[in-house]
Parts: C-alpha cells; sequence; structure tokens
C-alpha cells in the first residue's frame, strides 16, 4: 500500500509532487446549527403519490443506519494516513458531517413514527440488508463501497438539488432536510474518494467489486416501501408500483437523471477524480437552506 500511495502522490499533479491527494478546496463545513420542526409533516407529505412518499420515508429512515456504516467504515483506517493532514481533515469533518445527518434524519424518524409509519420494522430491515452488504469485508474494502455509496449520493444530490418539480412537490420541511443532507453531499463529495484513493490508488477491479457490493442499498429502497404500506394496512398492487416506477424513470425521472453519473462511475477510465465546479452554487445553496429557518 505504501507503494501505491507513493505513486498516487507523484501523480497526482505536473512536477511530481502535491501536498494533499485532497480535492476538496476548502475546509468542509459542519453545520451544527440547523433547527428543525417537523411536527406538521403529514404521513402523505409529498403531494405526487402516498407511494412517493413511501419512498422518501425510506430515504429518511435509512439515514441513521447507513451514516452509521459509513462512519464505521470510515474510522479504522483514518489514523493511519500519515503526511496529509488535509485529507485527514476532510475525512473528520465528513465524519461530523453525518453525525449531525443522523440526528436531523432521527427527528424526522420520529414524526413519521407518530403519525404511523412502521418506522423501527423498516429499519431492522435496513440493518439487515447492510449486514448483507458488508460481510467479509476488509477495512479497505469498506471504503470502496463507501465510496461507491457516496458516488451514488451525490449523483442523487445533483439531480435533487436542481429539480424543482421534485422539490416543490414535498412538505417544506421534509424537503429542507433533503436540502441540507445533500448540500453536504455535494460538499464532501470526494472526501471518500480521495480516502479510497489513498490505500487503493484507481484499482479498477476492486472498485467494481465493491460497487457490486453496494447494489444492496437499492433494493433496501424497495422493500421499505412495501413495508411501509403494509403498516397503513395497504396491499401494493402492480398498478402502485408501475406509478413508482414512473416517478422513479419517467418524470420527474431522478433514477434515470442520475444514471449517467453511476455508469460514470463503472467505467474503467473514470479515475475517482472530482471538481467542485461550482462554488457560489453551493453557496446559494447554502443561503437557501437558512432562509428557510427564518420562516
Amino acid at each position: 500500500m505504501a507503494k501505491v500511495r507513493e505513486e498516487m502522490v507523484n501523480d497526482a499533479a505536473p512536477g511530481g509532487s502535491v501536498e494533499t491527494l485532497s480535492q476538496t478546496p476548502f475546509k468542509i463545513n459542519v453545520r451544527k446549527d440547523i433547527v428543525w420542526d417537523f411536527s406538521q409533516v403529514p404521513v402523505q407529505f409529498d403531494s405526487t403519490d402516498k407511494i412517493v412518499s413511501y419512498m422518501w420515508a425510506g430515504l429518511v429512515v435509512a439515514g441513521p443506519p447507513v451514516e452509521r456504516f459509513f462512519i464505521k467504515a470510515l474510522k479504522p483506517t483514518l489514523d493511519t494516513i500519515k503526511g496529509d493532514p488535509k485529507l485527514k481533515q476532510d475525512v473528520e469533518d465528513m465524519i461530523a458531517q453525518e453525525v449531525q445527518h443522523s440526528a436531523a434524519h432521527i427527528k424526522l424518524t420520529k414524526q413519521l413514527e407518530a403519525i404511523g409509519y412502521d418506522c423501527k420494522k423498516a429499519t431492522a430491515y435496513i440493518e439487515d440488508v447492510l449486514k448483507d452488504l458488508t460481510l467479509g469485508l476488509s477495512p479497505v474494502d469498506m471504503l470502496g463501497v463507501v465510496a461507491a455509496g457516496e458516488h451514488s449520493l451525490y449523483a442523487i444530490a445533483s439531480v435533487f438539488i436542481d429539480a424543482k418539480e421534485v422539490r416543490e412537490r414535498m412538505h417544506p420541511q421534509v424537503e429542507r432536510l433533503f436540502l441540507y443532507h445533500f448540500l453536504e453531499e455535494a460538499e464532501h463529495g470526494a472526501v471518500s474518494h480521495d480516502q479510497y484513493r489513498y490505500f487503493m490508488g484507481n484499482s479498477y477491479w476492486h472498485r467494481i467489486r465493491m460497487a457490486y457490493r453496494a447494489r444492496h442499498v437499492f433494493r433496501m429502497l424497495t422493500g421499505v416501501v412495501d413495508i411501509f404500506a403494509a403498516g397503513f394496512g395497504q396491499k401494493l398492487t402492480a398498478a402502485d408500483h408501475m406509478r413508482l416506477w414512473h416517478y422513479q424513470w419517467v418524470y420527474p425521472g431522478m433514477m434515470r437523471k442520475m444514471s449517467g453519473r453511476l455508469a460514470e462511475y463503472l467505467s474503467p477510465t473514470y479515475k475517482l477524480t472530482f471538481k467542485h465546479e461550482d462554488l457560489d452554487l453551493l453557496d446559494r445553496w447554502n443561503a437557501e437552506l437558512y432562509a428557510g429557518q427564518a420562516k
């Protein structure tokens, strides 16, 4: 691994040397001052369809167990990052962000449970899926899974933040939670990749194998929709599943729009590079987040 790290540093910039493998050109912001009020969130918090609300509720409830998994994956190799204080600080700040994400999701999960969502059963199901995902993996393998997972989350973030037709249909406080979470996914989008590169370079086959492991996350969301429907005494029909598929893949087509970024990750020519192309855009999203807090 030492040879891989040396080659990565030597290849990282013209002239053969850099101070860091970090691709994040700023200090990652850990927001601890966000105020949440989910007390008025209804069962159907997305006006599109109750089934669509179940899908987004699955992402809410998945937040804490997935964040715990990410933190568990990032921590074991953190202290073995040597000679790159910027990268190490990025990872520490990303972990701190994940802790805040989990806390915010827990608050909304409590409201969903209070209005009838079977969050305990959904959480148990999600935790079982994560066990399947991580079975037999080494610490560096876990980083590979997190890198694939974070790439997927960044792809969702990129689509969601610009998807007016998706966001305006949500209850304002639920929409704001996703804006907050996805803004921070955009901010730390490179970090897990940088940590993974530190240990594995651009090992394509390892990346593909760990991305294949990460597929379980998508299976997880479908299962959670069924759990929530059953909790409300609803048996989903083929027509229900078709409406959800249409929402995901046709209009507004969140999955369709993010699929190009996911395919990019699987390409053998992709080098886990990352660009924060518009820092002003991150600032505007941040201002929008805090404007919602003032209302």
